[in-house]
């Protein structure tokens, strides 16, 4: 691995009623590798029943501050707090000035799942009209430009369910990578992906991501690569990372150390 440094900065909890494990788990699981600084960003609530079912409650916040903060106490290595949140609008002051500034986290982590259609979350691997996957692709931008978040988790994502990338396709991902080389945020391969189901895309078998031809471009387009796991368990909270990063190598890419590009080195 060329002497980088082992972390990962994207790291789910029990609360988020979709992952397994304390962070405590997540931390021992860490202490077996050489991990050099462990970041979590478990699903931040919203201070409305937005996606309720998937994301810890409200009043949970103070206690998974203070969970992230037992485990830090225990860990030979630096452990950051933080939350991975959707872009919405209406919840940008919530964001900044509750998640960022109130509770002093770390750093926020943009995972762009959900896109607001007519009123109606629509959860972007299952939309397939092209007009609204560009619409998507602007969306995800303008959270991108607001500097709330400190980098782009999965910005393949949309890719999940493509088996045909086309000119279409490749123009949305080239916008994204574009805005994060004006932006200066990190884009994130995540390793996530790598345990789940692959696909036929292109005439090739693929994760259903990392998608190859998306972090070519990346990679061709000279943007800032990060490598996490988005870990749900706490088996994945190393592995998942070091599955990005052998994703990157086959692709010549050398992904910087995610502490460092976010400015927490």
């Amino acid at each position: 691995m060329n002497n980088k440094k082992i972390s990962n900065f994207h790291t789910h909890t029990y609360l988020c009623k979709h992952a397994e494990g304390r962070p405590i788990d997540y931390v021992k699981e860490a202490s077996k590798f050489s991990c050099s600084a462990l970041g979590f960003s478990d699903h931040c609530p919203y201070p409305d029943s937005s996606w309720s079912y998937c994301r810890m409650h409200g009043s949970e916040v103070d206690l998974y501050k203070s969970l992230v903060e037992e485990a830090a106490a225990e860990a030979e290595f630096p452990v950051y707090f933080g939350f991975e949140c959707e872009w919405l609008p209406r919840f940008k002051s919530w964001y900044k000035d509750y998640l960022k500034d109130e509770l002093k986290s770390d750093f926020l982590v943009l995972g762009s799942h959900w896109y607001d259609l007519n009123g109606s979350l629509e959860y972007i691997p299952y939309i397939t009209n092209k007009k609204d996957i560009f619409g998507y692709i602007d969306f995800t931008i303008t959270g991108m430009s607001t500097g709330i978040y400190s980098f782009l988790a999965h910005p393949d994502l949309f890719l999940s369910n493509v088996e045909n990338i086309d000119s279409d396709y490749r123009a949305c991902s080239k916008a994204l990578i574009q805005a994060s080389i004006e932006f200066n945020m990190p884009i994130e391969i995540n390793g996530y992906g790598t345990f789940k189901r692959t696909v036929n895309r292109n005439g090739k078998c693929e994760y259903v991501y990392p998608v190859v031809e998306f972090w070519e471009a990346a990679r061709d387009m000279g943007a800032k690569i990060i490598c996490n796991s988005d870990a749900h368990y706490p088996e994945h909270t190393i592995s998942g990372y070091l599955r990005a990063y052998n994703f990157a190598e086959t692709l010549g890419i050398v992904p910087e150390d995610t502490a460092s590009a976010i400015g927490l080195n």
